[in-house]
C-alpha cells in the first residue's frame, strides 16, 4: 500500500469529521449525576487486517524466518472489540466518566499510526485534526489502541517456543512442524495454532497531545489438532467461527493487560 501524507490539517479534519460525528452521535456519553474531571475518547487503530504467519525452516540468520499473509477486514468488528473493552476498563475504574468511541477506518490513519504519538511533518496535520475534533466533542483524554511489534515466540508449559521473527497487530502464528505433548490430555500431536495480539495501549492528554502512559500487551493463547476429532494440520485445530472467538479473547486480554497499567495510579 502506498500511502500519501495529508498536506493540510484542514483536509485531515474533513476526511474524519463525519465518522466521529457518526460514532459519538451513535454512542452518546454517559450522563452522570455530577459531571466528571476527565471525558474519554477511544480510538482503535488495529482492526484494518489480520495476518496468518506461518512457520518456515530455520536458517541460522537474522533474517525474518516466517512467511505470512495479510487479510483485510472491512467491518470494524475487532476495533470494536478492542473499544469495548477499553470503555469496560474505563467504567470499572471510574464510575459514570463519560465515554466517546469513534470508529474511523480511513487506510491512512491505520498507515501512519506509530507515528501518531509524536510530532513530525508526517504526522502534524492528523495530531491537529484528533485534538480539535475530539476537544470539541468535549473529550479530555485519548485511550489510543495500536498495533505493537513483538517476537513470535508463545508461551509453553517449559518456556517457549517459535522460532521467532517481527509480528504485531492480530492474526493467528501457524507452526505445522513442533512436536507438541498436551499435558492436560497426555497426547502427542505436530504443529500448534497461536491466535495473537500484539497491542500497544496510550493514554493520551488531549490538551496537548503527550502520551501520558503508554502500555504494551502481548497476548496470545494456543490450540493443538491433537486436541480436536479430525484436525490433521495446525489451521483445522479452530473453526471459522472459533478462530474469530479467539481473536476476540486475545484482543480483551490484550487491552485488559495495557489498561491496568494506563489506568493505575
Amino acid at each position: 500500500m502506498t500511502f500519501h501524507p495529508i498536506r493540510s490539517a484542514a483536509c485531515a479534519a474533513a476526511l474524519f469529521a463525519l465518522a466521529f460525528a457518526r460514532a459519538f452521535a451513535a454512542e452518546p456519553a454517559s450522563a452522570p449525576n455530577a459531571a466528571p474531571a476527565r471525558t474519554y475518547a477511544i480510538v482503535s487503530l488495529i482492526g484494518d487486517q489480520f495476518a496468518v504467519v506461518s512457520r518456515g525452516p530455520e536458517v541460522g540468520t537474522r533474517l525474518d524466518p516466517n512467511q505470512r499473509k495479510l487479510f483485510p477486514v472491512p467491518d470494524a468488528v475487532f476495533d470494536r472489540i478492542a473499544a469495548g473493552a477499553v470503555e469496560r476498563a474505563i467504567l470499572h475504574a471510574h464510575p459514570g466518566a463519560p465515554v466517546l468511541k469513534a470508529s474511523i477506518r480511513d487506510p491512512r490513519l491505520f498507515a501512519l499510526q506509530e507515528k501518531l504519538f509524536t510530532e513530525s511533518a508526517e504526522s502534524h496535520d492528523m495530531r491537529i485534526a484528533l485534538h480539535d475534533l475530539l476537544s470539541k466533542a468535549g473529550a479530555t483524554d485519548l485511550v489510543l489502541v495500536t498495533k505493537r511489534r513483538g517476537d513470535a515466540t508463545f508461551p509453553i508449559v517449559s518456556g517457549r517456543i517459535g522460532v521467532g521473527g517481527p509480528i504485531n497487530g492480530i492474526g493467528f502464528y501457524l507452526d505445522n512442524e513442533s512436536q507438541m505433548y498436551n499435558t492436560q490430555h497426555l497426547m502427542t500431536g505436530t504443529g500448534f495454532l497461536a491466535p495473537y495480539a500484539f497491542l500497544m495501549v496510550s493514554m493520551i492528554d488531549l490538551a496537548d497531545m503527550h502520551v501520558v502512559k503508554s502500555k504494551q500487551a502481548l497476548e496470545s493463547t494456543m490450540f493443538l489438532p491433537v486436541d480436536k476429532q479430525g484436525a490433521d494440520r495446525a489451521w483445522d485445530a479452530l473453526s471459522a467461527n472459533e478462530k474469530v472467538d479467539s481473536l476476540d479473547l486475545v484482543i480483551r486480554r490484550s487491552v485488559e493487560t495495557g489498561m491496568a497499567d494506563v489506568l493505575a495510579p
